[in-house]
Parts: C-alpha cells; sequence; structure tokens
C-alpha cells in the first residue's frame, strides 16, 4: 500500500511561495493607497489655494467697482497676514501676494495676478488668478 500517493494538499515550498506573492501584491496596494492619499492632498490644497487667489482678485474688482475706479499701486504686495490659512486668517501654511501692473493689456486698466504659493512634502506649490480691471474714462 502507497500512502504517499494517495494524500492530496500542498506542500510547505508551495505555501511559502503562495504566501511571498500575496505579499508582493500587498505591498503594491499599499503603495498606491499612500500615493493616492498624497495625491487627494495635492488637490484639497491646491483647491483651497485657488479660492485664496480667486477671493483676493474678486475683492480688488469689487473695490474698484465700489469706489468708481479707484487704481492701484503698481508692483508687488505680500499679503500681511502671511502665511495665512484657507480661510485667509493669519497662521496656515500658505504665502498669497500680488502684483498690479499699470496700463496692461490696453491704456486705463490694470492687470492683478495674484499668486498663493506652499511648501509641503512633495515640494513647493503654486497657483496664480489673474485678472484685469478696466477703468471708465468721463
Amino acid at each position: 500500500m502507497n500512502l504517499v500517493k494517495d494524500r492530496r494538499g500542498f506542500s510547505l515550498v508551495e505555501v511559502l511561495i503562495a504566501i511571498f506573492l500575496l505579499s508582493i501584491g500587498i505591498m503594491g496596494m499599499a503603495t498606491l493607497q499612500a500615493r493616492g492619499i498624497r495625491s487627494n492632498d495635492l488637490a484639497n490644497r491646491t483647491t483651497q489655494a485657488g479660492t485664496l487667489a480667486q477671493f483676493k482678485l474678486e475683492e480688488f474688482i469689487h473695490r474698484t467697482s465700489a469706489t468708481g475706479g479707484e487704481t492701484f499701486a503698481a508692483g508687488t504686495t505680500q499679503d500681511p497676514d502671511n502665511p495665512i490659512d484657507a480661510m485667509g486668517d493669519a497662521g496656515g501654511i500658505f504665502t498669497r501676494s500680488w502684483t498690479f501692473t499699470d496700463d496692461s493689456p490696453v491704456p486705463n486698466a490694470q492687470t492683478v495676478e495674484v499668486t498663493v504659493t506652499w511648501n509641503d512634502i512633495i515640494g513647493q506649490h503654486r497657483v496664480v488668478s489673474r485678472g484685469v480691471i478696466a477703468f471708465q474714462s468721463y
């Protein structure tokens, strides 16, 4: 009677190979998960920075229309509350600045460029929002 031929199952080597292959797959999934989390965080911060830039740009446009054509001094200005948080209050990770250029792109207009930057584990990032404020001649 031959008992070895009648036994069915996996050898220890086959089980170890299966565990090894499974662990490689799980490590790959963990790496993808970490990258997904970082990408999600970057997208969130980019949205926050874009919102900060857009709100500041709209503030300048509203202030100009409310005052009947107030012009702004040409040049670059840093936000006095830097660094700011996602709500624009002091104490966050974002740095905001704006630049006014006179007679650009046409006479009696100013181009405003609002830049928001921040640093994270990946590196430095920047979001820029541009607009043109035209002044009426009476």
